[in-house]
Formats: structure tokens, sequence, C-alpha cells
């Protein structure tokens, strides 16, 4: 969720880049493809998170994380396969 918030990706775009980018696949600790979430499982975990409350502290503790080692989360976007 972290990547599709950063990138602006729909459920749809996620499942795509876990399954074509290796580096998004060792970020979210994926070793085998078979382990890529598909688009209904991402929205339903996205989900889950929100109707427990979880969403905005989780995200909240990783800017902070960030922002302690010197890094501010930013979105960008996808184009030709560039990040921008």
């Amino acid at each position: 969720l972290l990547i599709q918030q950063l990138f602006n990706l729909s459920d749809e775009q996620m499942e795509f880049q876990l399954l074509d980018r290796l580096s998004f696949q060792r970020f979210a600790g994926l070793r085998a493809s078979s382990q890529i979430p598909d688009r209904t499982t991402i929205w339903t975990f996205k989900e889950r998170l929100i109707q427990a409350g979880a969403s905005e502290s989780i995200f909240d503790a990783v800017n902070r994380q960030l922002a302690k080692h010197g890094y501010i989360a930013r979105g960008g976007q996808m184009i030709d396969a560039s990040f921008v």
C-alpha cells in the first residue's frame, strides 16, 4: 500500500506493477509471483485497514521513520517505466 500511495496507482495498476517489477516485489517481501495479491485482495486489505482505523496511523508511522532518517516521501508517477 505504501508503493501504491507513493506512485498513485490504482488497485489494478498495483497488481500489474507487482507482477512486473522485481524491485516492488522485493520491497513488499514477495518471493514468488504466486504470492502477489490480486486487485481484489489489495482493495479488501485497504478497506479492512480503513474500517479498523489503522491506515492513517500506519502511514504516519512510516513517514516518521522516513523523516527520522532524513527522507521525505513524495508522490510521483510512472511514465514509460521511468519515475518522475
